[in-house]
């Protein structure tokens, strides 16, 4: 718990440390593009990583004891990262010719990729089959740091704004690199083994999980894909000013308690399905009207909040934070209702499903509201989506698990 709590800290805090200094020194534009270029990115890095983090943590889990297994899934699954780097480059290299945004600013996209090949050597997925979860939250840690301290020194005017992303991403690979070596010299992995069988094995594996990654993409990433064909950087820079806030209170409130919930939901509802269903019906009232509370503060202090974050040069930002202001209560809901809901009484096979309607849904939204409305279309679909997925779960909860229940 405690290295999970070190991830993070990692993983969003010390980054959400330096949003106030960099915000101010890229102004809303440049940081717009930069925000639209690590959007970009986040696609490659979903391609490369190709749910191995779930699959290949398992592989090695139940394999950790032969030794010739876990080496050669270890392999196997570098060169399949590494062909799947390739590919990745290969896209960028075509996306010129395609999005005029990164035609503009081929560097920027450039610098930006670059932290793909530290994903690619950081074993992690490897450490957490191992359970050695300690040394992969540090050496995360390490990375974060490393790129923010480097940023902070070296970034201090504006036309630097390429320096942040490759700062960040020279960080990842020298993290990386260092990491892949530990692990090899550690844990006694021999010189590189290859089989076409291990290799199908670790490409099936990852397959679904990074299909069902893609549909939770489509609804959480491609709002701002999408808001980059219609608007200009500034834009995209204010709206990504508020966005991150949102993602930050979601990890704040709503991360915690799921967290927490799902050991304890989890035994109750394997004990007694109707006592899981009053338990999450207790957990709903109560961590529904903090969230409900956490969302009517972020609305009333809004101005407060992006004054202090990015400075009055991030003004626009405020009516955009207000109107995404209802996320962190849907979210708390949404998340309540799949996580500890629908896998609690072990129905999770209809998740797809749901992750497949809210990305048409939402995508098919913000296509047809931001050429009419703008910015207000992307906040509205992201609205609609959590709303569709309380309602889709909740009717699934209600009809499949009657059943259950009565059973």
């Amino acid at each position: 718990m405690v290295s999970l709590g070190v991830l993070q800290v990692a993983n969003y805090l010390i980054p959400f440390l330096v949003l106030p200094v960099i915000s101010r020194i890229l102004g809303a534009s440049l940081f717009g593009s930069v925000s639209y270029a690590q959007n970009i990115v986040t696609y490659l890095t979903l391609l490369i990583n190709f749910g191995f983090e779930y699959s290949a943590t398992r592989q090695i889990s139940i394999a950790r004891d032969d030794k010739a297994k876990t080496d050669a899934i270890f392999w196997s699954v570098i060169a399949a990262k590494s062909m799947l780097l390739l590919l990745s480059f290969a896209i960028l290299a075509v996306l010129p010719f395609c999005i005029e945004r990164v035609a503009c600013d081929p560097k920027l996209y450039i610098f930006t990729a670059l932290t793909n090949i530290g994903i690619v050597f950081f074993p992690t997925w490897y450490l957490q089959g191992v359970q050695q979860m300690d040394k992969m939250a540090w050496a995360n840690f390490f990375t974060k740091l490393l790129g923010a301290v480097l940023v902070l020194a070296l970034v201090r005017e504006a036309s630097a704004y390429r320096l942040y992303p490759l700062l960040m991403s020279l960080a990842s690979i020298i993290v990386g690199i260092g990491a892949m070596i530990y692990v090899i010299r550690h844990f006694g992995i021999r010189r590189p083994v290859f089989s076409r069988q291990t290799m199908r094995e670790v490409m099936h594996a990852g397959a679904p999980i990074f299909l069902n990654n893609v549909f939770v993409a489509l609804y959480t990433t491609a709002n701002m894909t999408i808001l980059g064909i219609y608007a200009a950087d500034e834009v995209i820079g204010y709206f990504s000013g508020a966005q991150r806030l949102i993602q930050a209170l979601n990890m704040v409130v709503v991360m915690p308690v799921s967290m927490a919930v799902y050991p304890e939901i989890s035994r109750r509802f394997a004990q007694s399905k109707v006592e899981g269903v009053l338990f999450l019906k207790q957990v709903l009232l109560w961590a529904g009207s903090a969230a409900a509370v956490v969302s009517l503060l972020t609305f009333v202090c809004a101005p407060l909040m992006i004054r202090i974050m990015y400075g009055i040069g991030f003004a626009p930002s405020v009516e955009i934070l207000q109107w995404l202001a209802p996320i962190p209560f849907l979210v708390m809901v949404a998340t309540l209702l799949t996580v500890q809901g629908l896998y609690g009484m072990g129905l999770q096979r209809w998740a797809p499903w749901v992750g497949i309607i809210l990305a048409i849904s939402c995508v098919g939204l913000n296509l047809w509201l931001l050429p009419l409305i703008g910015v207000k279309g992307v906040c509205i679909s992201w609205i609609v989506a959590e709303v569709l997925e309380c309602l889709l779960v909740s009717i699934i909860l209600m009809t499949k698990g009657r059943k259950l229940c009565s059973i």
